[in-house]
């Protein structure tokens, strides 16, 4: 029961990294830069941060603070 809480919790914050990679890379192509930088775009504290509280408080939901 516990690794499918947490393969499912996962699953869902990896879903949250990859959409807010995808919208900062949008503005970026949107605005006309010439060239993008990577790294500006990922947001590595989402997956860790989640998966902290999850584990922390027990909590298994959608965490609020991690939307963006």
């Amino acid at each position: 029961m516990a690794g499918s809480l947490l393969a499912g919790h996962f699953r869902q914050l990896f879903r949250q990294f990859t959409d807010c990679m995808k919208k900062i890379l949008a503005k970026e192509i949107n605005s006309g830069k010439e060239s993008l930088n990577l790294s500006n775009s990922i947001k590595s504290d989402i997956i860790t941060r989640g998966l902290r509280t999850a584990l922390a408080t027990g909590n298994w939901g959608k965490d609020k603070q991690g939307d963006v």
